[in-house]
């Protein structure tokens, strides 16, 4: 079962919940206020920048490219 993000249009609170792939297309209501107006939000753990990375790992290349061989 996949994790979503949910916010509550009502109270602005942000919630998470596991939601089975038949029920993906429901809307949970809040459990801070038990409203039924809830929108799923992008998360960001699983979304991708193209700036900088500060992981210290290089953004470019081959695998091979920096290891000095001939």
């Amino acid at each position: 079962m996949p994790l979503y993000e949910f916010r509550c249009e009502s109270c602005g609170e942000r919630f998470e919940k596991l939601v089975r792939w038949s029920d993906a297309e429901q809307k949970p209501h809040c459990p801070h206020c038990g409203g039924e107006e809830t929108r799923k939000l992008i998360s960001t753990v699983s979304s991708f920048g193209s700036g900088e990375s500060s992981s210290g790992l290089s953004s470019g290349g081959s695998c091979g490219s920096s290891g000095g061989f001939s």
